[in-house]
């Protein structure tokens, strides 16, 4: 198991007819959150154990129909003291 813990936000747009299949498909992801959203954006917070796990997560939701752009715009990461999850 990892000992890092990686955070990032992402602004997503979307196209405004797919708003509500896309918002449904994020938050099926395990690791995502909706943070905040309007007609045609939506900012989603992923954090994973890797860096390798956002980028697959990220690379999902690209992916996902009516979705025009998903960019990252801030990213962390921090290594775990024992215990810490």
């Amino acid at each position: 198991m990892s000992n890092e813990l990686h955070v990032t936000s992402l602004i997503v747009q979307v196209q405004p007819e797919k708003m509500a299949e896309v918002r449904q498909k994020i938050m099926a992801i395990k690791n995502a959150e909706l943070s905040a959203n309007n007609d045609v954006k939506l900012v989603v917070v992923v954090e994973g154990p890797s860096q390798k796990s956002l980028m697959d997560d990220i690379s999902t939701i690209n992916a996902i129909p009516g979705v025009l752009s998903a960019t990252m715009v801030y990213h962390q990461s921090e290594v775990l003291e024992e215990g810490e999850i």
